[in-house]
């Protein structure tokens, strides 16, 4: 019997703590301690790291053992580099190894969610790779699965061929990236609950116009529409971006990352000061971008 966890609307994205993230330093243990201090105190339990977040996990386990908490820890499975042998003992190996690397990092005894975050159709299509995952759950490593994706075709496939053994996906979500909106629904008939991510699309939301590099003009006409909603209902954009994902009712949990327990507890009260029924006051319909290379980050040069 998997044992699904009630989610707290907000997570907390961990990349941070163990990685220099755009114009942030990793964060220290006691930066860190700091900041799941302030989780625990405002019941958020979603914990979202993984393997390749430099000590993230390592620095969350030093926490696991010092403070205590009921976090619902999600760490992603190791990346698999060589997808060319992908025998039932290759794949239960390179599991197992992972989830035992991530259990002593955490200092847990086991892995609440673990999620795939590895968009290739060699494991989507692999049956020994489902095997193992359902083998995993079996002995009691993990407690549920989950995919992390990026587009709804893959969702599609992973819904018609695996719906019955993943119990969380992790989608890219927010005020104008409104793809997921058309299969919400069969998500929830196959009993998965959605974490997402992006609510900020990499900071264009709520970026200056100015700021907009020029490969994304065309995104502008939106942002003007959203600032003037923004106004009209007497909310900063980056807050109306925030509401908008917290109350959506599709999604279980939405990941943010933070630099501080100052920033934490303002996000917090984001929350806190305004009500959802300011999101009635807006047709977010007018804010949907259709235009794919305009919401997703991997088809965007650097800039």
């Amino acid at each position: 019997m998997v044992k699904k966890y009630e989610l707290s609307n907000f997570g907390l994205g961990t990349v941070q703590f163990g990685l220099d993230y755009g114009f942030t330093k990793r964060k220290t243990q006691e930066e860190v301690n700091d900041i799941l201090n302030v989780a625990v105190e405002n019941d958020i339990n979603l914990i979202d790291t993984a393997r390749e977040y430099g000590d993230s996990e390592e620095k969350i386990g030093v926490f696991n053992k010092e403070f205590d908490n009921d976090f619902v820890i999600a760490t992603k499975l190791s990346l698999i580099d060589d997808l060319n042998n992908l025998s039932y003992s290759f794949l239960k190996k390179h599991i197992q190894q992972s989830v035992n690397d991530s259990l002593s990092n955490l200092n847990l005894d086991n892995i609440p969610i673990l999620q795939l975050h590895q968009v290739d159709m060699e494991l989507y299509n692999n049956s020994d790779f489902w095997s193992c995952i359902e083998d995993i759950k079996q002995d009691k490593l993990i407690d549920n699965f989950g995919v992390s994706v990026y587009d709804t075709d893959d969702t599609q496939f992973l819904l018609d061929n695996h719906g019955d053994i993943i119990d969380f996906i992790q989608i890219p979500y927010n005020i104008f990236d409104r793809r997921f909106d058309s299969i919400f629904e069969q998500i929830k008939i196959n009993n998965i609950d959605v974490i997402s991510r992006s609510t900020f699309l990499k900071g264009i939301i709520p970026s200056p116009v100015d700021n907009i590099p020029s490969e994304l003009n065309d995104i502008i006409p939106y942002k003007l529409k959203l600032e003037s909603a923004s106004e009209n209902v007497g909310v900063r954009v980056d807050e109306l971006a925030t509401l908008f994902v917290y109350y959506n009712k599709n999604i279980s949990s939405t990941i943010f990352g933070v630099n501080s327990p100052e920033e934490l507890k303002n996000n917090i009260d984001t929350i806190k000061q305004f009500n959802e029924d300011i999101l009635d006051e807006i047709d977010f319909n007018e804010l949907s971008v259709s235009e794919v290379k305009l919401i997703d980050p991997r088809q965007w040069n650097e800039f």
